[in-house]
């Protein structure tokens, strides 16, 4: 029965998950939805950055008033003037007033016995007398003989190569085709079947997101709220590029696309960061016209900023991630205009502009991280930056009032962040939670042996169950400390679960020598816990308890080192502190060396030579 129930709430769960994936492709299919309008980027002067157009209908550029004004008076100003030629020089003869002023290579047409003849006017040796009516009527020809036609392309013939100049004739003949491509269409037939396909695409694309996070990241499957923040953010990008390519299409490659993974990457990791990426690609590349250029540039992109992101140390490092972006997406270009069209004169010099206000607009990341914070309650590795600065308030008091606690969660902060790194997991995380896991340790520090600078131990003059209560009762403390200095969950669970539900063994073993015959009520020598129930948790209450213990060892050898590692780990393990986090028994077994050579370089321990005879 307990297992049909199980089953049947992963079955209801992972139904809730599909609908949240389509509610978000119908999302995404309103913002941004797929059509046949026109979509290519046309400038005067620009270069065709598109594969070479075919016209699908015969198109027929037509003149504009101002074209057939133009053309008309050019006719006019040029017109062929037509004279008589007389049969001889009369008395009082003067050379026609119409010819005044003309240049003398000026060519006019002649008649002579109804045969007409050009001849220019300085050859002129016979009189002559104008012919308006002649004139006028051939003029009234080539008149009526203008066309309103200026180009015309027939069906299946080429509207423009590739890399092709867009001069004024071929911008004239895109933007007619532009229209007649536009007019041609019948929407209302079909916009549903459209919209319909570009739902199922996107459907599709979102569910193979989340079958990789069930099988290959389950700890975001599991978590609704998680997949709640990625949806947020892919629709966000969506939103944000459909305002920019409505305004103006060619201002595509503006839309800081690449604000995906550097959100994606400060509350998750670089897979997760880069699988949701492609994602975010692949949505946006179905209303692009050119797809392949659109989506590999973005992915190139894409890939550099999530390594730049894995060097993020401080807030001013998103101005390098802005500079990389912009060298990125300009060598990206320069490389793609080279292999298409081979030549560096077709590069589009405002491409550049475009790439540099994308870039700097990657810097809204810092307050879009900061609201994301804020509406999902997870802590960006931002925040987690500003936690690991052992100047905050928090920890400088915790400096003040229990010094040697303080060195000792910056030791095992130093430890822990070494540690994470060789078996994989959140550093800054591990370096926050290790800094303020022992906060509690404040409000009575002398009761806590790193505290103590002499001989006095207050524990001496209290009972076993009394001192049990006062170390446990740290935990608990530091909860409090947490939530007033409003430290994230995140954070707070280091606390609450650096000894799990470990026993005080110390007064434990001292209470059971004192009182042999005494029950012991084990509540009293217990930590609350709970367990540790990530990895990174698991590791900072190993490297706690280990870290704690050495300094209590008389002899720093190797053996003792080892030994040491070897009794408190499989303590912990013989306890079960470990069964609810993802820790493995390869990772125990690298934290075990870890620590034992860390230790052994800590306390200088040396190999012992032989001793020569």
């Amino acid at each position: 029965m307990k297992h049909n129930k199980t089953k049947q709430r992963q079955i209801l769960s992972m139904c809730f998950k599909i609908f949240l994936m389509l509610l978000a492709s119908a999302a995404i299919v309103l913002i941004f939805p797929l059509n046949d309008s026109f979509k290519y980027d046309i400038q005067k002067g620009a270069f065709w950055e598109y594969d070479t157009l075919i016209s699908p209908f015969d198109i027929v550029v037509k003149k504009t008033d101002k074209e057939l004004q133009q053309e008309k008076e050019a006719i006019i100003e040029n017109k062929k003037l037509y004279f008589d030629v007389l049969p001889s020089f009369e008395e009082g003869y003067t050379f026609p007033k119409e010819l005044e002023g003309l240049p003398q290579d000026y060519t006019v047409v002649l008649i002579d016995d109804s045969t007409p003849y050009d001849i220019d006017i300085e050859d002129i040796r016979v009189p002559i007398k104008f012919n308006e009516e002649k004139t006028n009527a051939k003029l009234n020809i080539q008149l009526s003989n203008i066309s309103d036609v200026k180009a015309k392309i027939s069906k299946g013939d080429e509207i423009i190569e590739k890399g092709q100049e867009i001069d004024k004739e071929k911008y004239d003949i895109l933007s007619v085709y532009k229209q007649e491509y536009e007019s041609r269409l019948d929407k209302n037939k079909i916009i549903h079947k459209q919209h319909l396909g570009q739902f199922l695409l996107i459907a599709i694309t979102l569910i193979a997101m989340l079958m990789f996070f069930k099988y290959i990241m389950p700890q975001i499957y599991f978590d609704n709220k998680k997949i709640l923040l990625i949806l947020f953010v892919l629709i966000l990008m969506v939103a944000i590029t459909s305002l920019i390519v409505n305004f103006q299409p060619q201002y595509l490659y503006v839309a800081p696309i690449c604000l995906t993974p550097i959100i994606i990457k400060t509350f998750f990791d670089s897979r997760c960061a880069l699988y949701v990426f492609i994602i975010n690609v692949i949505i946006i590349g179905f209303s692009m016209t050119n797809s392949f250029e659109f989506c590999f540039c973005q992915l190139i992109v894409g890939l550099l900023v999530i390594i730049s992101m894995e060097q993020l140390e401080k807030r001013s490092d998103f101005f390098k991630t802005s500079l990389y972006i912009f060298i990125a997406y300009s060598i990206t270009y320069i490389a793609l205009t080279l292999v298409q069209d081979a030549t560096i004169l077709n590069v589009n010099k405002y491409r550049f502009i475009y790439f540099a206000i994308n870039a700097t607009m990657t810097l809204l990341a810092i307050p879009l991280i900061y609201v994301i914070e804020k509406i999902f309650g997870y802590v960006s590795e931002l925040s987690l930056l500003e936690y690991s600065n052992t100047n905050t308030k928090l920890l400088r008091e915790l400096s003040k009032q229990a010094p040697g606690t303080f060195q000792h969660c910056i030791q095992v902060a130093n430890i822990a962040e070494d540690l994470i790194h060789q078996i994989g997991g959140k550093a800054l995380l591990v370096k926050a939670g290790a800094l303020h896991h022992d906060i509690g340790k404040m409000i009575r520090p002398l009761f806590f042996i790193e505290n103590q600078s002499t001989n006095f131990n207050p524990h001496d003059d209290i009972s076993c169950e009394e001192s049990a209560q006062i170390i446990t009762s740290h935990v608990i403390d530091g909860v409090k400390i947490a939530n007033k200095y409003k430290l994230p969950d995140q954070i707070i669970d280091f606390i609450r679960t650096h000894h799990g539900t470990t026993i005080t063994k110390y007064f434990y073993n001292k209470q059971k020598q004192e009182h042999p015959n005494m029950p012991i009520d084990n509540n009293i020598f217990t930590y609350k816990g709970p367990k540790p129930f990530s990895k990174e948790t698991a590791v900072v209450m190993m490297v706690d308890s280990v870290e704690a213990a050495s300094r209590s060892l008389k002899n720093h050898t190797e053996k003792d080192i080892n030994e040491l590692v070897d009794n408190i780990i499989d303590g912990q393990i013989a306890a079960n502190q470990f069964t609810n986090s993802d820790i493995t028994f390869k990772d125990i077994t690298i934290i075990k060396q870890f620590l034992k050579l860390k230790l052994q370089a800590i306390y200088h321990t040396r190999i012992q030579y032989p001793i020569s005879k």
